[in-house]
């Protein structure tokens, strides 16, 4: 996973009430799951741009090295469970080529990805959102795919806006190192 801002908006000008309401940062998250992009789009007051899985062919980019699920932690770490997870998405990742060596367009054999399939998404919120986005997302009771992703966007922010996103910090990330 990769969580790359690609820009922001945070005037140093502003008080940090005025900087909540007007600040923006917009990410590219690379590498996260279908899973976790849907948790991520249910909050509605972002702009969000996917990767498409109409448009971009599994079997083009099914190389050695590019992984093309995420693998929870908890099934990575058990040998057995490992097994059949991995066994599961090569059954589904060659199912997928034999629709597209049969003619099926990646529009309808799509239907065969997991949730597991990795995807990059962009997504831009005002500062305030970002605030609600990582109070959710970073709460120890969230999955833990979006949760990571949520630590890091925060850690982000915190550079970008200190006095904006300290309470957050203070409290989901407690005794980390952050510059201010």
């Amino acid at each position: 996973m990769r969580v790359l801002l690609l820009g922001s908006l945070a005037p140093a000008s502003l008080s940090a009430e005025e900087l909540q309401q007007h600040g923006a940062a917009t990410f590219l998250l690379d590498g996260i799951s279908r899973a976790a992009s849907h948790q991520l789009v249910r909050h509605r007051l972002a702009s969000f741009s996917q990767e498409s899985q109409r448009y971009v062919d599994l079997s083009k980019i099914a190389q050695p090295g590019i992984e093309l699920t995420v693998t929870p932690p908890a099934i990575a770490q058990n040998p057995e469970t490992r097994v059949r997870f991995e066994q599961a998405m090569h059954d589904l990742e060659r199912a997928y080529g034999e629709l597209r060596a049969l003619g099926i367009r990646k529009e309808d054999s799509r239907f065969l990805l997991p949730n597991a399939s990795v995807t990059r998404i962009v997504v831009t919120m005002d500062f305030s959102a970002w605030r609600h986005f990582c109070w959710l997302r970073c709460d120890k009771a969230a999955q833990w795919e979006i949760r990571q992703v949520a630590e890091e966007i925060l850690r982000t922010l915190h550079r970008l806006a200190p006095a904006v996103f300290q309470d957050l910090v203070d409290y989901f990330l407690p005794g980390e190192p952050l510059p201010a």
